[in-house]
């Protein structure tokens, strides 16, 4: 059968190909708007690179380009975006996330859930309370975000939040699981 001009020229989707178009539906999706168009063109990880550092900065560079509409929290050169520790653990009825927040303030602090998305923002304060003045921090300021996907988490269960002694403890009920129920499948 003769092939038609558009199938001999129709671009043959690549992995890659697959992984924008996924990644632009995803810009889509968090911003409501049409993705801007790329100003470069993809390119494999340099052999001279680090794969780990090379993917971290083509995040970067993405969640920079999503802007505030991601709600992902601007970083400025003065003030670096930090991430606090976390510990995820699992049980048959639950899953419970603990985040590391020593001297973030209960009213600094947001949990929210949407579906199976658990997300963790707010800030801790760069100056000391009682006019003190810092010499030296170890300790992270500023805003922070992260956001996790728990798959299993059942996403109409309300989940609970606690904060004591600087830990912000999360449970979120899990899926009940699905008895496989055997059927016939007819056979065409």
């Amino acid at each position: 059968m003769p092939s038609t001009a558009a199938e001999t020229q129709a671009p043959e989707i690549t992995p890659v190909d697959d992984a924008i178009g996924r990644m632009e539906r995803l810009y889509q999706a968090m911003t409501g708007r049409e993705a801007p168009p790329a100003d470069t063109i993809y390119a494999p990880i340099p052999v001279e690179r680090n794969p780990g550092e090379y993917v971290d900065e083509q995040m970067s560079r993405l969640l920079e380009r999503l802007g505030p509409a991601s709600g992902f929290p601007a970083t400025t050169a003065g003030t670096p975006v930090w991430a606090p520790s976390l510990s995820i653990c699992e049980s048959a009825a639950e899953i419970v996330v603990r985040a590391d927040l020593p001297g973030v303030a209960r009213e600094l602090l947001r949990v929210t859930m949407n579906g199976n998305v658990l997300t963790l923002s707010g800030s801790r304060a760069a100056t000391p309370a009682g006019g003190e003045t810092i010499r030296l921090s170890e300790a992270p300021a500023g805003a922070f975000r992260r956001v996790l996907v728990l798959a299993g988490a059942d996403r109409d269960a309300e989940p609970v939040a606690r904060m004591r002694d600087g830990v912000l403890e999360v449970r979120v009920a899990r899926e009940a699981p699905r008895s496989p129920s055997e059927r016939a499948i007819p056979i065409q």
